[in-house]
């Protein structure tokens, strides 16, 4: 037998070491095998079960998602479409009270002109049916303010009045 600082080492205990080493692994197979992979296995299994599950829902709720966000742009849509049909109607409004209001304003401003001329061709045909009286009144006042009351006599005033009224018309 040699000395040897570690036993292990020593060809002798080759065998026993081999036998014990085949027994040990055996016992732990057997262990692994019966109570601790079937534990892992189940373990694992549930949780691809699991995963497959999550899957699944997150494919669900993708699909939804979907189906939502459609419903939601559709709904926008809808709105929209609704917010421009009442911008248009508003605007059709508008312009139709815009229009019988301006209309309105044409016919009253049309009577209102109308009278106003009317009156004013009443006015100016009265003044111009007295346009001769009027000169001569304003003319003998003046003459006479200026001259004195018996400057002028007054066939003379009227006849000249007359002639300047005819040649400037």
């Amino acid at each position: 037998m040699s000395e040897s600082s570690m036993p292990q080492l020593n060809p002798e205990f080759f065998a026993s070491q081999i036998f014990w080493l085949i027994i040990s692994f055996a016992i732990l197979y057997i262990v692994m095998a019966k109570f601790a992979l079937p534990k892992i296995a189940d373990v694992i299994e549930s949780r691809r079960d699991i995963i497959a599950r999550d899957f699944e829902d997150a494919e669900d709720y993708k699909k939804d998602s979907v189906i939502i966000e459609q419903n939601y742009l559709d709904s926008i849509k809808a709105a929209r479409e609704k917010a421009s049909a009442s911008i248009v109607n508003s605007k059709k409004k508008l312009h139709q009270s815009l229009d019988e209001a301006n209309e309105n304003f044409e016919k009253e401003n049309g009577i209102v002109i109308s009278k106003f001329e009317s009156e004013l061709d009443a006015k100016k045909s009265s003044i111009l049916k007295d346009k001769e009286s009027l000169a001569y009144e304003i003319s003998h006042d003046i003459i006479s303010k200026i001259l004195g009351k018996d400057a002028l006599i007054e066939d003379n005033v009227k006849d000249n009045i007359k002639r300047i009224i005819k040649i400037r018309e």
